[in-house]
């Protein structure tokens, strides 16, 4: 019988492996990381520490000391089952959770630059940890029942169609919580391509996102019963499919059919926002959250035209609408919020957003972030005096100093761990935790609050590596900071090497 801990049974030990599974985040925890990942399930205090000392009596081996299931061994309970590739090079196994990175591995390992159509063989896969720890395994394939599985317009099961859509239990109770009705029509466009996106969603991108738990339960479920939230997770799904491609017209067969499922997403979500009901603020929440994903995804993307079509209009500050998205998508009350507000409320919204949310602990102990990002954060100040006028007031100075220091915190958690988990709370918490001041000064575009915001996104580059919608988005923005200053103005000496 498996051991389980904490709150509603938060982690799972296996014993089997020696490893501590997170029954929410689907994937075993390093010990370096467990602190900042009870605080990342709001376990604070007496709780974390409670919790922690039972951990300590349990045996949870390195990431690269757990021995993994031999192929073709059962699932293991907890974790996700990924659909993958296993080489078929000869003498080589290697496992790959998409055909772009096999395609790599081949280019890499064995010298093949175009490999055969035979260079893999579809596979199931699982892994135990995530970022640079990952090491996948293959498994055997689940058995979905059909018992209590939504039904279809004609009185069918999704399974019953063979459509091979991966429902977690957490999404069925909230299925079951919803309306009475007909799923979305998928009757409507039901062919092979469609199918393939969604089941690409639910098993891949999904898991891929921040607060992946949400996506995987609450958002699947909502989509299965409105359609115009069926097709915001599919251009999700499409847009994931494109940065994985290495093949261009793959590549851009998916970014062409992304829009098409944009499109009644777009309909539908207009329709929500003008509706004041409360019964749709659910809804509405969910909308926001999709639409934030998305932006990043067209700001990331080799079509940039599309951008217009995702902005909910002008913005006066491109940068303060960066990080605004960056909240919204983790947070879908902000990211709510913010996007029905007009431009002139977005300065009011970021400040009152702020009061509602609470902010993250720090995280004691040593810190794993890099020594001389530290020491230049710690120095900033002092580099900060010699290019810069005197402050115009000493909240402006005080302000400056909080956010640094607060700055120097979020590299603390992101570093916690190699995990999507840590990366993304290190970066995103900072934002939440910025003083109303501070945030007022970057809304007017302070020399200072601008070159400490520079300074954040490297913290946003670490997090491109595990959110692939994200990608680029460190180095165009830090371009637009170095334009905000003259071309001979020594404050470039800051700011615009900070990415090499």
């Amino acid at each position: 019988m498996p051991i389980t801990l904490g709150t509603r049974d938060l982690l799972e030990y296996n014993a089997k492996h020696s490893v501590l599974i997170c029954r929410e985040c689907k994937y075993a925890i390093q010990k370096n990381a467990l602190g900042s990942h009870l605080l990342r399930h709001k376990i604070y205090r007496g709780k974390r520490q409670e919790l922690l000392s039972s951990i300590a009596g349990l045996e949870l081996l390195e990431p690269d000391d757990v021995q993994l299931p031999t192929a073709g061994s059962p699932p293991v309970d907890g974790l996700p089952i990924i659909s993958g590739y296993r080489c078929t090079a000869t003498r080589c196994e290697s496992l790959c959770a998409s055909s772009k990175r096999m395609r790599r591995h081949w280019s890499e390992i064995h010298g093949v630059s175009d490999p055969p159509d035979s260079f893999a063989r579809s596979v199931n896969i699982q892994t135990f940890f995530r970022g640079t720890k990952l090491r996948y395994f293959e498994v055997t394939s689940s058995k979905v029942t059909a018992e209590r599985l939504p039904v279809t317009s004609d009185g069918r099961t999704l399974q019953q169609r063979g459509l091979g859509i991966v429902i977690t239990p957490t999404a069925r109770v909230q299925m079951s919580i919803l309306p009475p009705g007909p799923l979305c029509d998928l009757d409507l466009d039901l062919d092979l391509e469609t199918l393939r996106y969604f089941h690409h969603f639910t098993t891949t991108t999904s898991l891929m996102l921040p607060a992946e738990k949400q996506w995987q339960d609450n958002m699947v479920a909502q989509a299965l019963w409105l359609r115009w939230l069926m097709c915001g997770l599919l251009a999700i799904s499409a847009n994931h499919l494109a940065s994985l491609s290495d093949d261009e017209t793959t590549k851009r067969g998916h970014w062409k059919r992304s829009p098409r499922f944009l499109q009644e997403f777009s309909t539908g979500w207009e329709e929500v926002r003008r509706n004041s009901s409360v019964v749709k603020v659910e809804e509405a929440k969910a909308g926001a959250q999709i639409f934030c994903i998305q932006r990043c995804c067209h700001w990331t993307s080799e079509l940039p035209a599309l951008d217009q079509e995702m902005s909910p209009g002008p913005a006066p500050f491109q940068l303060q609408l960066f990080t605004a998205t960056v909240r919204g998508c983790v947070d879908p009350n902000f990211a709510l919020r913010s996007i029905v507000s007009n431009d002139d409320m977005l300065e009011e919204t970021f400040v009152r957003a702020r009061n509602d949310l609470e902010s993250s602990s720090s995280v004691g102990g040593p810190s794993n972030a890099p020594p001389e990002i530290l020491e230049r954060l710690r120095t900033l100040p002092y580099r900060m005096a010699e290019v810069l006028e005197k402050p115009d007031s000493a909240q402006d100075f005080f302000a400056t100093l909080s956010a640094i220091d607060t700055l120097i915190e979020c590299y603390t958690l992101s570093y916690a761990a190699d995990d999507v988990v840590a990366v993304w709370m290190g970066m995103e918490s900072w934002l939440r935790r910025l003083s109303d001041h501070f945030n007022r000064m970057m809304w007017h575009r302070s020399p200072p609050a601008l070159i400490v915001l520079a300074h954040w996104l490297l913290l946003v580059e670490r997090a491109e590596h595990y959110c692939w919608f994200l990608k680029g988005s460190a180095t165009k923005v830090l371009r637009q900071i170095v334009g905000e200053f003259p071309e001979d103005s020594n404050v470039h000496s800051l700011v615009e090497n900070l990415m090499g």
